[in-house]
């Protein structure tokens, strides 16, 4: 995997907030308690949520039931909500990866075309969080490559806009019983540009299975499928007959020999194919 680094470390909350934010930066904190119903807001700078006086406060409400999140983008000076026009400036693009989470992790990592990542948080038992850190990026933009990747790599498409909250490492996550505690691995250190992303993000681009299906409905009578389009049709239907995701990756990456990155060919096909699945569920109707 080209994000394999063994001097990667487990991080707190506060040195996440102090890495990932510049000290002026004015953020939201959002805690959820479903036991009490309650819902609180509050924005501060991220150098007053690093503080210990903070951090403890923050530890105490977790304590109660309540989930921690931060805003992952800061907000203007006058900004008293969360909208799109509160926004100042954006410093992370993020993914939620939740159905497939292991899988969309592997395609990330092995897929030259998105840098490496800066964290991987793990916000319960075999679900993540991704983030790359940014040096700019107009919100527009960012929102049209999250929702890109997250066709990409069958991520949450409605975790892609700008204004969205995270979990943050060190805290518990009281979704589940017993709670999770999150953590979050440090990958990288160099913040990007979105110019560093080579992920399509243009309106009216969308996954290669629709641009297969599409050619063979317009084209029924142009000759024999490719082997890939074979692969792609199998995967598939082993899929949709609930066959796991690793084990229809592992039987297309021994069926594949021939590939320059079995591996990689595989992961990529599964990924697609799950893609494609969850369009359908969905109900979505993409067009060129």
């Amino acid at each position: 995997m080209k994000h394999s680094d063994p001097g990667r470390q487990l991080v707190t909350s506060w040195d996440y907030i102090r890495d990932s934010f510049q000290p002026d930066d004015r953020l939201a904190v959002v805690i959820k308690n479903q036991q009490k119903n309650q819902l609180t807001q509050r924005i501060a700078t991220a150098e007053n949520l690093a503080s210990p006086k903070y951090q403890a406060w923050l530890r105490y409400e977790n304590a109660q039931g309540g989930d921690i999140y931060i805003s992952m983008n800061p907000l203007k000076p006058d900004a008293r909500g969360r909208t799109k026009n509160d926004i100042a400036a954006v410093r992370h693009l993020y993914l939620d990866l939740d159905r497939y989470a292991l899988q969309s992790l592997m395609a990330i990592c092995e897929d030259t075309r998105v840098p490496n990542l800066s964290y991987v948080l793990n916000t319960s038992d075999g679900k993540y969080q991704v983030v790359w850190r940014m040096t700019d990026g107009d919100p527009d933009r960012a929102e049209r490559l999250q929702r890109a990747m997250a066709i990409e790599y069958a991520a949450d498409r409605a975790a892609t806009d700008v204004t969205r909250v995270l979990r943050i490492p060190g805290f518990r996550n009281h979704k589940y019983s017993p709670p999770y505690q999150v953590t979050a691995e440090k990958i990288s250190a160099v913040p990007y540009s979105i110019k560093d992303f080579r992920i399509p993000y243009e309106a009216g681009i969308h996954p290669i299975a629709e641009a297969i299906e599409r050619r063979l409905k317009k084209h029924p009578g142009s000759g024999q499928a490719s082997q890939s389009e074979r692969d792609w049709a199998e995967a598939l239907r082993r899929l949709e007959r609930g066959d796991h995701p690793s084990i229809v990756q592992m039987w297309l990456a021994q069926s594949r020999p021939d590939k320059h990155n079995p591996n990689y060919y595989a992961a990529l096909t599964v990924r697609k194919a799950l893609a494609e699945i969850e369009r359908r569920r969905e109900g979505l109707s993409l067009d060129f």
